[in-house]
């Protein structure tokens, strides 16, 4: 026989509540880190006087995750709320024309995020670009595994740096990230796009940064030679890869290059039926404005 109500013990009053077994088996799994080498680690910050921790180390200390699908607008990788995209994009980019089909990113270019792509651009520590470069490829992987796209029908195409600018900076910082990416999602590397000299974006305008960066990238010859490869190899995406998005000017001039390449080579292939995807990924989104997209376009 149970006993009356007002006999019942109470319960114990806990705080925080104790999540049940079902709700916390649905949590998320951290990410695998790959710490770096701590020999290597500690002549950068001994030696070469790096400050701050490198960026796998961070995150696992800090319990860091990339940004979930719903955060940014799978069109144009901008930040967004709640229902503020669908499957035509967000408010931003959904009118406007864009010459690649899905962008990919890590987060907003601000805090550490921001601090550790100024590190591997402009201090060479190509361990923070390996860890950058390996959440960016499982970020790839997962795309690529909605899609049911397998890693080999799939290229990585880092935006290319001029050889002027590669010999004063000690690093293609680009290609770090690619490769690295490369690890992580098994997907293959074609240096397919060449640059032409142009003076440096940072401090441009939106509208002076679109001008400048217009007709910068093309292919070689063996650039073209690789993309035949490629198609005969049937591949379905191509990859764009960089560190970060501003305006998205660089994605914008990098991947209609890409597309003339691919149209002048789908003619020579009569047998072709359809053109592969082009997709953008980089590590970071700068300069959220709501005009980003419309001024990188004009």
């Amino acid at each position: 026989m149970s006993l009356p109500a007002k006999d019942q013990p109470e319960k114990a009053f806990t705080w925080p509540p104790k999540v049940p077994d079902s709700q916390a088996a649905k949590a998320s799994v951290p990410i695998p880190i790959r710490l770096p080498n701590r020999m290597i680690e500690s002549i950068e910050t001994h030696l070469l006087g790096r400050t701050g921790l490198a960026f796998d180390r961070w995150a696992q200390q800090t319990g860091w995750t990339r940004d979930a699908a719903e955060d940014y607008c799978w069109r144009c990788g901008g930040s967004v709320g709640e229902h503020e995209t669908h499957g035509e994009g967000c408010a931003t980019c959904r009118a406007k024309p864009l010459p690649w089909d899905r962008a990919i990113r890590l987060g907003r270019y601000a805090g550490t995020l921001r601090t550790e792509v100024l590190a591997l651009k402009f201090k060479c520590w190509r361990p923070t670009g390996h860890g950058l470069g390996m959440h960016l490829g499982k970020a790839i992987k997962d795309q690529l595994d909605l899609a049911q796209i397998t890693p080999d029908q799939a290229v990585l195409v880092p935006i290319p740096m001029h050889r002027f600018r590669r010999v004063s900076r000690g690093i293609d910082h680009t290609l770090v990230l690619a490769r690295a990416a490369s690890k992580s999602s098994r997907c293959p590397i074609a240096e397919l796009l060449r640059a032409r000299l142009r003076p440096e974006q940072v401090g441009l305008s939106m509208t002076a940064r679109a001008q400048n960066i217009k007709g910068a990238f093309f292919l070689t010859r063996r650039g073209h030679r690789q993309l035949a490869a490629a198609r005969n190899a049937d591949r379905r995406v191509y990859v764009l890869i960089d560190d970060v998005r501003t305006t998205g000017a660089t994605f914008v001039a990098a991947a209609k290059a890409l597309k003339s390449a691919l149209k002048a080579e789908k003619g020579t292939n009569s047998g072709d039926c359809g053109s592969p995807e082009i997709w953008v990924a980089c590590i970071g989104v700068a300069g959220e404005s709501r005009q980003a997209i419309a001024e990188a376009q004009s």
